[in-house]
């Protein structure tokens, strides 16, 4: 978690508890003493129906932002790993193809990592800048014709890889563009404002032992909050995925490509 994140979470997480503590505080001294008590029953009874209903809506929310998060960051894994993988089957092709196949396999990563990853349009979706080479590897394969067994099953096996990689990429491009909906931030803030204001309908003889139940309360939906702030869109924010697989895969593949060099100029001395 970066710096960035926790100054945000600490800063979102005190502005709301200070600001349910003025408010209780507020309450306190702008009604009379015991004026409040005689509602009591009523008002806990509709503090109950109100934070039960919305303590279902905010776990729902939560759970499914999470989910989608860890989805979001197996399919950036599936995609740097079927280009992996493509690289290292590529070596069951002919030179001249395997060559190729490489080389394209590098673009991609390099034009992704250094100019797509970190690119978004105001919509919050990725600049298709990696579409070309990305384009250039399919048709690589759809061209190759396996003259062998061997080439036959490597080829077979490049080809799913292809596909994992196209899904991943294509998850990736369609789910960046999607975030929490407005109304549902309008819905999360303006229930969690309700919660916090049927916690004022409430008078305890004791002023700060109030004030400290309703700065918990508002704390525990912060927090939630915070969680669905953090993690609404897996690509954008303080806590967005980051291209580590990519840059890892295209380091694997440097490497592979240099000590292959290595090997072929010592037969040759």
């Amino acid at each position: 978690m970066s710096m960035d994140a926790w100054v945000f979470g600490i800063l979102m997480v005190s502005g709301a508890v200070l600001l349910a503590s003025v408010g209780a505080l507020a309450v306190r001294k702008a009604v009379s003493t015991g004026t409040l008590k005689s509602n009591h029953e009523v008002a806990g009874y509709l503090l109950s129906v109100v934070g039960t209903l919305y303590s279902v809506l905010l776990g729902l929310i939560v759970v499914d932002t999470q989910s989608k998060y860890q989805e979001a960051r197996a399919m950036s894994q599936q995609e740097a790993d079927s280009c992996l993988d493509m690289f290292h089957l590529a070596y069951g092709m002919p030179l001249k193809e395997r060559i190729e196949l490489h080389n394209k396999l590098m673009e991609y990563l390099d034009v992704l990592v250094a100019q797509e990853w970190n690119s978004h349009t105001e919509e919050g979706s990725f600049r298709d800048f990696a579409k070309k080479p990305f384009r250039e590897i399919w048709w690589s394969l759809t061209d190759f014709e396996p003259q062998t067994n061997k080439e036959q099953s490597v080829y077979e096996q490049l080809l799913d890889e292809m596909q994992k990689l196209s899904d991943g990429r294509r998850y990736r491009m369609q789910i960046s563009k999607q975030g929490l909906p407005p109304v549902m931030w309008g819905v999360l803030i303006a229930g969690a404002a309700l919660t916090v204001f049927f916690t004022y309908l409430f008078e305890v003889e004791n002023e700060k032992a109030q004030i400290l139940m309703t700065a918990l309360v508002a704390l525990s939906l912060a927090l939630n909050i915070l969680l669905v702030a953090l993690f609404s869109n897996p690509y954008k924010g303080y806590m967005r995925i980051q291209a580590y697989p990519f840059e890892y895969d295209r380091r694997v593949m440097r490497e592979l490509l240099e000590l292959r060099s290595d090997t072929q100029s010592n037969q040759k001395q």
